[in-house]
């Protein structure tokens, strides 16, 4: 492929001269595991993601300030009542194997393959009463009641459009086209080296005019922690996110000449690192024991020692970063004189020389379930484990890889997990899911996999998804916060601070709410 300069220009970070921008060239990242797929209707781990959203689109895009923006729908109009959508889509958008992307793929999008393999996306289009498509470039959505956020449910990473003649009439899960997807985006699938590395490579088919201004982007798959931030100090990968990187490297990388740092890109997913504990098995069921675990961490620690304060302690289910929260309700600071008093008052008691009713030693035992892939998880199940050791439970460490943990929490195989919950800019999109009864599906991940039943939060979750006044949702929200904190539904750890760590000779990868998992259409590198 012929290379050339755009005549744009920028300031180099690096020495504050001018530099063209420049078409072509190649960007290497980093992943810790291979995707588990790499199709976006499917629930899918964080390697996925950071694949697949270069690869498929959703009908609107969202900036950094969590404002909606035209992408495969170029326009649209809302009726005053709010239960009719109808989109525009772009023109002459084609499917990366050259089939017309039309209305049609957008029907069955949303009215047929989504609700059957996406939690996310059923949650997202439960509202939905009808899609419509008066002609190819039209789709029409009616809804049974005003939906407040039903836009910010559309982009790729929580509705992708999906292609009709591609799946229509076949196994959804089955299908091959979840290794090798055909999608709008920017780039498309090269070659899948499973353990090895991924190469998307430059759609010449994308409708974006002069886009993307890559040749490629590849991901190289490294397990090891200390060999991902080599790769990176050596030039053979150009951006990693701190999600792979240790605290210390974070550190390090964000203070060099050589590299530039942001925390930009992360506001639609506002994560928050928590845990899931399991309802279903006593005695997790009795919210003293659930509150004498809380009590019992010392969640400044964890935030200060070992994520290096790339974070702040979580005060309940909603993350600060997005609407509706509020810090007034029930909290639990580290206090483990109270966790010990909690404990004795739930019949697991000590006696009067120290020993513990257990003929172990222990109070109680539990089994607790780490999140792979990001050492810190690695040193946070090992604080854990110590932390409630001091107050008599003892705890055995569940060590296992992404599949394994994904298949041990959606079939409730588990007694405490460690998890990362995305909040998606809104609760009724991020939050509802995890406790809302409704949802809890066996053997589904991303669920109310902890067992939390409540039929006021039910109703009150319910109201709020269909309420269009900000007051009165803001009202819904509170009471949904302070009975989830007061039932201690699950253990609210810290909202996560990431930053994405690029060579400075990269330029435009966050340009969107999504940061490293954008599409990366604009994103370019220096010759």
């Amino acid at each position: 492929m012929k290379r050339f300069l755009l005549a744009l220009a920028v300031l180099s970070p690096l020495t504050g001269a001018a530099v063209a921008q420049t078409r072509g060239g190649t960007i290497t990242s980093v992943l810790h595991t291979d995707p588990t797929g790499l199709s976006l209707a499917f629930p899918a781990n964080g390697s996925a993601q950071f694949v697949a959203s270069k690869i498929s689109e959703g009908l609107v895009d969202y900036s950094e300030d969590l404002k909606p923006r035209p992408s495969l729908a170029k326009s649209w109009t809302v009726s005053d009542d709010g239960l009719r959508y109808e989109f525009k889509l772009q023109s002459d958008v084609k499917w990366s194997d050259g089939k017309p992307f039309s209305s049609a793929d957008v029907v069955f999008s949303l009215a047929k393959m989504l609700p059957e393999t996406s939690v996310g996306a059923r949650e997202a289009l439960r509202e939905v009463a009808s899609v419509e498509a008066p002609d190819p470039d039209t789709v029409v959505v009616t809804l049974k009641k005003p939906v407040p956020y039903f836009l910010m449910s559309l982009p790729a990473q929580q509705v992708p459009m999906m292609p009709k003649h591609i799946y229509e009439g076949t196994d959804f899960l089955r299908n091959p086209a979840n290794a090798a997807p055909i999608g709008t985006g920017p780039f498309k699938l090269d070659q899948w080296r499973r353990g090895s590395f991924i190469r998307l490579v430059r759609n010449p088919l994308y409708w974006k005019a002069d886009l993307p201004r890559l040749d490629a982007v590849v991901y190289r798959i490294i397990p090891d922690a200390s060999s991902r931030a080599i790769a990176l100090e050596t030039g053979q990968i150009q951006v990693a996110s701190s999600l792979y990187l240790s605290s210390v490297d974070t550190k390090t990388f964000a203070a060099s000449k050589n590299f530039d740092s942001t925390s930009k890109g992360w506001e639609y997913l506002s994560q928050m690192s928590k845990l899931e504990v399991n309802w279903r098995r006593p005695p997790l069921n009795d919210v003293r024991v659930r509150q004498a675990m809380y009590y019992a961490i010392d969640r400044k620690f964890v935030v200060e020692r070992i994520w290096e304060g790339l974070g702040k302690v979580a005060t309940g289910p909603i993350s600060s970063k997005i609407p509706f929260y509020t810090k007034n309700i029930p909290q639990y600071d580290f206090d483990p004189a109270k966790a010990k008093a909690l404990l004795e008052e739930a019949g697991y008691k000590a006696d009067a020389s120290g020993a513990r009713s257990d003929a172990s030693g222990a109070r109680l035992k539990l089994l607790l379930l780490n999140l792979p892939g990001d050492e810190r998880y690695a040193r946070l199940a090992e604080y854990l484990r110590e932390a409630w050791q001091a107050v008599g439970i003892e705890v055995t460490l569940q060590i296992t890889d992404t599949a394994g943990w994904e298949n041990r929490l959606k079939n409730w195989d588990f007694d405490v997990a460690i998890t990362n919950l995305s909040q998606f800019g809104d609760p009724g999109l991020g939050i509802r899911r995890y406790y809302d009864s409704g949802n809890i599906r066996k053997g589904t991940i991303f669920t109310n996999t902890s067992g939390y039943s409540n039929s006021d939060v039910d109703a009150w979750f319910a109201e709020a998804a269909v309420e269009m006044k900000p007051a009165k949702r803001a009202e819904l929200y509170a009471k949904i916060q302070r009975k989830l904190a007061e039932d201690v539904a699950m253990i609210w750890l810290f909202e996560t601070e990431y930053l994405t760590i690029s060579d400075k000779k990269v330029h435009d990868i966050i340009s969107s709410a999504y940061g490293p998992r954008g599409s990366w259409d604009e994103a370019w590198i220096e010759k």
